[in-house]
């Protein structure tokens, strides 16, 4: 079966200093994949191979079977590539009603005005009013992204990313900036989102392993631009080379 993502020998170096050293990676159709590591891993120089924001210096990287290495992110959200970042990027002006439902209409992948289409695209506004109640944000709707909290700026960012219905979805520190509280309800009303999308692909980076148990199946493990681990976010958590590079301290 042909993988949602593969990266074949993947490298990229800045000015000669490598960031990612010949990363081999397959993400197969549905699969949640966790991407973790240290400061200067090389997590983030993945991450933005795979989104189009970085051309790997060597080797490729393909998304449905299709070599997409010189692929802009434009290009690659055009075939089915969703992300968010970790400074949430909405429509400062526009309500969290209108936020939605803008990326509800990018999903149906139609060249419609958004004025135009407010008042004639039901279908548009249930799947926005859909995704706005899963994602805790109803008693929101009405207020404007840029007076938003930056944990309910984060979860609109994710919601909208959701219901553009992306066959990918890549998550950068999708709880950045939050507090434990914040980070745990978010944490569960982006899982109440995911839960309606089981076929969804997603690739997500993050620091916190509750975030990571709640919403990967698996986990790559980085350090100095190299997978050292892949497994099940027990099996990384638990072994001796997460304890030294990741979590900060010897194994046991």
């Amino acid at each position: 079966m042909t993988a949602m993502v593969e990266l074949r020998a993947a490298s990229k170096a800045y000015q000669g200093v490598p960031a990612v050293q010949a990363v081999d990676l397959e993400v197969q159709r549905g699969e949640r994949l966790a991407i973790i590591g240290p400061n200067g891993a090389g997590k983030s120089t993945l991450f933005g191979m795979i989104a189009g924001e970085h051309r790997p210096t060597e080797g490729s990287v393909w998304f449905n079977g299709k070599d997409v290495t010189t692929h802009h992110s434009s290009r690659r959200a055009r075939a089915g590539i969703s992300r968010t970042f970790q400074v949430a990027r909405l429509m400062p002006t526009m309500t969290v009603r209108e936020n939605l439902f803008l990326a509800a209409l990018t999903g149906q992948r139609q060249g419609i005005r958004f004025w135009d289409a407010l008042s004639t695209r039901p279908d548009v506004t249930e799947e926005a009013e859909a995704a706005m109640v899963a994602a805790g944000l109803a008693d929101l709707s009405d207020v404007l992204a840029s007076s938003l909290a930056q944990g309910a700026r984060k979860t609109l960012e994710m919601a909208m990313a959701v219901v553009q219905k992306p066959t990918l979805l890549l998550l950068d520190e999708p709880t950045a900036g939050m507090g434990y509280d914040d980070a745990r309800i978010a944490t569960k009303q982006l899982g109440a989102l995911l839960e309606e999308r089981r076929e969804m692909t997603i690739i997500l980076t993050a620091h916190d392993m509750e975030v990571i148990h709640s919403l990967a199946e698996r986990v790559v493990l980085m350090a100095n631009g190299k997978v050292v681990l892949d497994g099940s976010p027990q099996y990384v958590a638990d072994h001796a080379v997460t304890k030294e590079l990741y979590l900060g301290r010897g194994a046991s």
